[in-house]
């Protein structure tokens, strides 16, 4: 399974340069007041999920499940490793940007309420798991050409809806707020929701790749 993860983060080496080189357009973009600071959480989301996503299109262009089942890492670790590819990415780009923010903060270029930089990270990173919960299933059952257009659809229907409910609240006058127990007990309810959908999404791939034939 470790072996599986770090093929993926040398096939994808020259793309996370070209990542780090996007999150340093944007932490530019911050710091001239083109963009607010909230724009750098949502950067993560975008790379957390993406990362998984192309390394399933390179193991396409090297038809490399076909030599990756026939190895002693079997099909089981082939999964698992996708997965742990996936919560690494996400890790740390969230590791990333979060002392990006910090180091900004710190020498007055941008300023961050802390409260609500750590709601909108954890926010932000419990998505990307969830997306990730959502479309590692659909990518190892269809590969990446297939899956784009659902990965795509999925995308859209969870970031469009929660913007759609931030506009009709708007537009009809409601603030949406969280109760103080709520905001407490956050932490904990997106980590039982991140653990209980990547557990269940593990399970159900692991399920399909097993009964893919190649």
């Amino acid at each position: 399974m470790i072996g599986m993860v770090c093929k993926d983060i040398l096939v994808l080496r020259k793309q996370m340069l070209y990542y780090l080189f996007f999150i340093a357009v944007y932490t530019v973009l911050v710091v001239a007041g083109v963009f607010p600071p909230s724009i750098l959480p949502a950067v993560m989301v975008i790379i957390g999920m993406l990362l998984p996503m192309s390394s399933f299109g390179f193991d396409d262009q090297a038809h490399w499940e076909k030599f990756a089942a026939a190895t002693p890492a079997g099909r089981r670790d082939i999964v698992a490793g996708k997965y742990l590819f996936a919560l690494l990415s996400v890790g740390v780009t969230a590791l990333l940007v979060l002392a990006l923010m910090a180091a900004l903060a710190v020498l007055g270029l941008a300023e961050f309420a802390a409260a609500e930089t750590l709601f909108s990270m954890l926010v932000c990173i419990a998505l990307s798991l969830i997306f990730n919960a959502i479309t590692l299933p659909v990518l190892l059952k269809f590969g990446a050409e297939k899956s784009r257009i659902i990965s795509i659809v999925i995308f859209v229907a969870v970031f469009g809806g929660v913007m759609l409910l931030g506009q009709l609240a708007d537009s009809a006058g409601v603030e949406l707020t969280l109760g103080p127990w709520l905001v407490n007990a956050l932490p904990m309810v997106l980590a039982m929701v991140c653990v209980g959908a990547l557990v269940i999404s593990y399970f159900v791939a692991l399920g399909i790749y097993q009964r893919k034939e190649f």
